[in-house]
């Protein structure tokens, strides 16, 4: 990334939050102090670490990243993010680009032939190199030309996926949005396990849905979340309940029951081992 594009990105950024800029779909966050390891659901992105480094947790598996790779989410996935160095003088910044399916699939019916990788699971940190980066670099930079945005930041943003599409990882992003495929597939039960957070999950029932064997389903999804489908529930009810808790501080039970919990106790036991406190401290 330019250091003139980095520059003039710590002059605009708020510090320690994130914000959506005048790109629809295109976010920021600067982090100017280290901060302790923060859940959230990672919605369908393409994420990079601008400048610093951060520590992604998925489940049990912890990954860095800085600005020499990037961070593919095809699904929306509950993780953690670690920033143990930042400062007022060297803030980590963080980009983040919210998938367009649509524009993928247009880009996509434009390249004659792909040649991915093939029988290569590249997870979510993929390899970032300078032709990618470049357009990053352009589409941030368009934020200095308000005018044009509405015009070309959908070019340059076809351009990222041009080139994402033709690089080693393009089968997986290309899997996307490919009806019938795994990817499409497991992308299918992650949005129905978070619109339906309250009902039990029937691991057969779900992968009848998505037309997989069991033991085939289980595979891709957790190839694709690092998470078994009951763990990714349990992980998005309590991200749920923690975010409802913040919003609203309703009783604790009423949020347990919303998000899908019959006991309390059972739903503050969870809560305590998976965020280190009790709901009741979120008060």
């Amino acid at each position: 990334m330019n250091q003139t594009t980095i520059d003039q990105l710590l002059t605009v950024l708020p510090r320690n939050k994130t914000i959506e800029s005048a790109v629809s779909g295109l976010f920021f966050y600067c982090a100017d102090k280290p901060s302790k390891a923060v859940s959230y659901i990672q919605e369908p992105s393409i994420c990079i670490v601008l400048q610093g480094e951060r520590e992604i947790y998925l489940g049990a598996d912890c990954q860095r990243f800085d600005n020499s790779n990037l961070m593919f989410c095809p699904v929306n996935i509950p993780l953690s993010m670690h920033i143990k160095h930042a400062s007022i003088k060297n803030p980590v910044i963080v980009l983040s680009m919210k998938l367009d399916l649509a524009m993928i699939r247009d880009v996509l019916a434009q390249i004659p032939t792909t040649h991915p990788v093939a029988g290569r699971h590249l997870g979510i940190k993929w390899h970032l190199d300078d032709t990618i980066m470049d357009a990053f670099d352009r589409l941030i930079r368009l934020l200095d030309y308000p005018n044009d945005i509405d015009f070309l930041s959908s070019l340059i943003q076809q351009e990222i996926y041009y080139r994402l599409l033709l690089a080693e990882q393009g089968n997986k992003l290309k899997q996307l949005v490919v009806s019938g495929s795994h990817t499409y597939r497991i992308a299918q039960a992650t949005d129905w396990i978070k619109a339906h957070l309250d009902e039990p999950i029937m691991v057969e029932s779900l992968a009848s849905r998505c037309g997989m064997s069991v033991s085939g389903f289980h595979q891709h999804f957790k190839e694709i979340t690092q998470l078994s489908p009951l763990q990714y529930q349990k992980s998005l009810r309590l991200m749920e309940a923690r975010r409802l808790i913040k919003m609203h501080g309703a009783q604790i039970s009423q949020i347990a029951m919303q998000v899908g919990y019959e006991s309390p106790s059972q739903f503050s036991r969870e809560y305590k081992r998976f965020f280190g406190l009790s709901p009741s401290n979120e008060l």
